[in-house]
């Protein structure tokens, strides 16, 4: 419930809306269970620290920095 609350603060012309909305989501599935909510926040918390690895490797690629 909180995250949903916390996603409708966030204004629609954000680009981190759509990302706000479907966390939300993710967690209003979890209902009342704070063990699997936890567990969907940790699965994120994954899915954001890889990419950002993944993005920090990249920027580091001297065979991409004639692209930037």
């Amino acid at each position: 419930m909180a995250a949903q609350i916390a996603a409708k603060e966030v204004p629609a012309n954000d680009p981190m809306k759509p990302v706000a909305d479907g966390i939300a989501k993710d967690l209003s599935r979890a209902g009342d269970d704070p063990f699997e909510a936890v567990g969907k926040i940790n699965d994120l918390q994954n899915a954001y620290s890889f990419a950002m690895k993944a993005n920090a490797n990249l920027l580091g690629n001297s065979a991409l920095a004639a692209l930037a």
